[in-house]
């Protein structure tokens, strides 16, 4: 089975939103019963309700401006669907003058049975599109333990540098000189902008800490769903997110996307 066929209404997902067209989506999984986490929502297991949760979206998006869609591209193993794309929209605030593009990366991990989704995991930040509360899911997936030892070697030294706040092996040994990060956030970082992100980040000793979930290759990228309970050397509210890795032939990381949950909401934007 070609589980890629199963990506078209994602690549068409701004307009089956627009058409408020659900039934796309609810013919994709085992049947035909919706089983999907999203963030702030949670667990959704009810057809009517997952319609319902789409015209939230499809509201929240009638009231941006500049909004255009990228999918990315779908990748896949023999149990797994994974997907990225990302929703693009503009802030324009007069009396600051402040105009600037924002994207959320939205990454959705399906696990696949007989050809069919048997449960989604969505994965996308609330910084640009919460109300004013600090809400975040509870944590979805258990972190495993003894997932990092069965990582490639490359993978169990990127893993242990953010741990140990250790830009330099990050961007001298295991990145392409071309490489580019993109964040959970808003930004995409390359060239000299990636080092001086890795750096400050990682500046006084500061680490970020990943606790991996899931890990597995599909088409030659490293899929992981991990739990964030440190970033940059600060706590936070244990955050869903999952992470790409994608390599050149000489095997460095030619890059990194990042879609994930967030515990800051930001008060300007209504909740979603």
């Amino acid at each position: 089975m070609d589980y890629k066929a199963l990506s078209k209404p994602f690549e068409h997902l701004l307009e089956n939103i627009e058409a408020e067209n659900g039934q796309a989506f609810i013919d994709l999984f085992c049947d035909g019963k919706i089983s999907v986490n999203v963030p702030r929502y949670g667990q959704i297991g009810n057809n009517i309700v997952f319609c319902r949760y789409l015209r939230q979206v499809k509201l929240w998006l009638s009231e941006r401006e500049g909004v255009r869609f990228e999918f990315w591209r779908a990748l896949q193993d023999d149990t797994h669907l994974v997907m990225h794309m990302m929703i693009f929209f503009e802030i324009n605030d007069a009396e600051f003058n402040y105009h600037k593009e924002l994207h959320i990366p939205i990454g959705i991990l399906c696990e696949m049975e007989n050809g069919k989704i048997k449960t989604a995991r969505v994965y996308y930040t609330t910084y640009w599109a919460a109300g004013g509360h600090n809400i975040t899911r509870p944590a979805m997936l258990n972190e495993d333990p003894k997932l990092m030892e069965t990582l490639p070697e490359s993978e169990k030294t990127y893993f242990r540098c953010l741990w140990e706040a250790d830009s330099k092996t990050i961007l001298n040994e295991l990145f392409d000189k071309d490489a580019y990060f993109m964040s959970t956030a808003y930004s995409i970082h390359h060239g000299e902008d990636l080092i001086k992100v890795f750096d400050s980040m990682f500046s006084g000793g500061r680490n970020t800490e990943l606790r991996l979930c899931t890990a597995f290759m599909a088409e030659g990228s490293l899929v992981v769903e991990y739990m964030n309970h440190r970033s940059g050397g600060n706590p936070n509210t244990p955050s869903a997110g999952m992470a790409i890795y994608t390599y050149t032939p000489e095997g460095k990381v030619s890059y990194v996307r990042l879609a994930g949950d967030s515990s800051y909401d930001h008060c300007l934007w209504p909740t979603l």
